[in-house]
């Protein structure tokens, strides 16, 4: 399977994901546009032809090869799945940009790119105090994305996590506006 797990990091990680290549990006993070940078930055490292984000304190479910390669089988530069947040299953549904306009997080975690096809958006997007993960799913489903109806990450979403930063809510809102006039 040709797939990168990029992973942001301060330190060192030392999980190994079987089947997977892991991309280790060592970064220390305090805002929205560090985050943003930290993640663009990182997909020039990827060297095989599929990606997916993976937080170093989140995990990857039992089957995940599995869940991996029904997103490859289903052809689109974006396929994405269903997530595990504090034991309840978060379920997703076919995608559309009203969906996603109305839904956010309809597209977060797991959520497996085309290598090309997400550097060829990343060229395009704002820099700065934006959701770099809604950005690039919005630019990247632009050319096909495919909703997987499997659990294919665990969030183990911590209570003072950036989720719950007040800058990260307005890297979303301006993440939010930005894809409203970029249709």
């Amino acid at each position: 399977m040709k797939v990168t797990a990029v992973v942001l990091t301060r330190g060192a990680y030392l999980h190994d994901w079987q089947g997977l290549d892991v991309c280790v990006h060592r970064s220390t993070i305090r805002t929205a546009a560090d985050l943003q940078r930290a993640r663009f930055d990182a997909l020039e490292h990827v060297r095989t032809p599929h990606f997916f984000f993976l937080d170093d304190d989140d995990g990857l479910p039992a089957g995940y090869l599995d869940v991996l390669q029904r997103c490859l089988d289903a052809a689109a530069p974006l396929a994405y799945t269903d997530e595990l947040v504090a034991g309840a299953r978060r379920v997703r549904g076919p995608y559309s940009q009203a969906a996603h306009l109305a839904h956010p997080m309809l597209v977060h975690h797991l959520a497996l790119y085309e290598t090309a096809a997400a550097r060829e958006a990343v060229a395009t997007l704002p820099r700065g105090h934006f959701a770099p993960e809604y950005l690039l799913a919005w630019e990247v489903a632009k050319r096909g994305a495919a909703y997987v109806p499997e659990v294919g990450y665990i969030w183990n979403r911590r209570p003072g996590g950036m989720h719950s930063w007040p800058a990260t809510s307005l890297s979303w809102m301006r993440a939010l506006l930005w894809a409203k006039d970029n249709p």
